[in-house]
């Protein structure tokens, strides 16, 4: 099957609106009799995963954080602004990274399907709940 993006196509405003039935029904025959008539062709056009594209940003961003720590070292005593350079070369690397990881492994429920992703303030309560909890201060 050769998709390369999700099935969708836009509204009046310009949002997505899912593919009908019929409309998905009719794809799928599109793609398989592409796929039976042409298959070099097909396997030619057939995009490859985010997943690669994103490992590929995991192993330049790892990359990237080394070169900003090296930057750190070597130049921080000199200079503290180059250092402070390396230092926020390094954050973003290691920002790029755990997005690419997150596209990469992304977080899984019990029945194997991607979770919501939490939000800051899920994060934060779900911390203090911890620490009361810890700290036998319970409200």
């Amino acid at each position: 099957m050769v998709r390369s993006a999700p099935a969708g196509r836009r509204g009046e405003k310009g949002e997505k609106v899912p593919l009908s039935e019929d409309e998905q029904r009719i794809l799928h025959e599109m793609e398989q009799k592409l796929f039976e008539h042409d298959r070099g062709f097909a396997s030619r056009v057939r995009t490859k995963p985010s997943r690669s594209l994103a490992g590929r940003s995991m192993w330049w961003s790892a990359v990237i954080f080394l070169i900003g720590f090296a930057v750190l070292l070597v130049s921080f005593r000199s200079s503290t602004l180059i250092g402070t350079f390396g230092f926020l070369v390094m954050l973003v690397a290691a920002l790029l990274f755990e997005r690419s990881a997150r596209q990469v492994f992304g977080r899984a429920d019990a029945s194997g399907r991607k979770a919501r992703p939490r939000v800051l303030s899920d994060e934060l309560t779900m911390i203090g709940r911890r620490l009361r909890s810890r700290f036998g201060r319970e409200r």
